[in-house]
């Protein structure tokens, strides 16, 4: 068990915040917060408190960070991928040893949408019986900031404004390759660009690393943000502004 919480991908020490009942650790620098497993279901009785604790952790990063390994912040174990059990439809990172959850910057947000759309009912007698299929998430994408909204609502959970849809430039799947293929570039060109640039003779090598970095940060930038967004706004708004 560690004594100081660390971000699994800033390794900065994550702060505490406590709103209503629920208390959970984030990170200033990337956004992400990590959660005990039982603060699932005190946030599925008051959704309102994860748009909360989301304003309260800003992502500072200009960039989204990648991490190929997420160590736990309170044990260091690797997390897994998993699903919710209040929310099938939600991927995140969960300690396998102890059961922390981490979401990422914004998805406290998404957590909350869902759990506010899933409102229990009562069953009818015809339906007692019976398991209702559950359809998959449509997500549109916000006008104003780009960010990813499920479709039947009113209003962007990210900037706050009317919800006006607009369809993401590429195809879903063509929009992921392409994203994974500027980041490979920017992720190649760096490593060249470290390599060799305080090597002798290394010039032509960092120039090339240098600039396949440049061309896979700016890619995914457009990608993620200018072609989704009318001109004049910013580049790299916050999930929590």
């Amino acid at each position: 068990m560690r004594a100081q919480p660390l971000c699994p991908k800033c390794q900065l020490p994550l702060r505490r915040y406590t709103v209503g009942t629920v208390t959970a650790d984030g990170c200033l620098q990337c956004g992400g917060v990590a959660l005990a497993p039982t603060t699932l279901y005190t946030l599925a009785q008051a959704p309102h408190l994860a748009f909360a604790l989301e304003d309260a952790f800003a992502d500072q990063t200009p960039i989204p960070l990648l991490a190929s390994e997420m160590p736990c912040p309170l044990c260091g174990a690797l997390m897994e991928r998993a699903f919710l059990a209040v929310a099938p439809s939600m991927e995140i990172e969960r300690c396998p040893q102890c059961g922390l959850i981490w979401l990422d910057d914004g998805e406290l947000a998404k957590l909350g949408q869902t759990l506010q759309r899933s409102v229990p009912s009562a069953p009818t007698d015809e339906q007692a019986g019976e398991t209702p299929a559950t359809a998959p998430p449509t997500w549109v994408y916000c006008a104003h900031c780009g960010r990813e909204n499920f479709s039947d609502a009113t209003e962007c959970w990210a900037c706050g404004e009317p919800l006006v849809p607009e369809q993401p430039p590429l195809p879903g799947f063509a929009q992921r390759m392409a994203e994974w293929v500027a980041m490979a570039l920017g992720g190649t060109g760096a490593i060249l660009f470290g390599t060799f640039v305080a090597r002798p003779q290394g010039d032509r090598w960092a120039a090339l690393g240098l600039m396949l970095m440049l061309c896979g940060l700016g890619g995914l930038a457009l990608l993620r943000r200018v072609w989704r967004r009318p001109r004049g706004s910013g580049v790299f708004p916050g999930y929590s502004e």
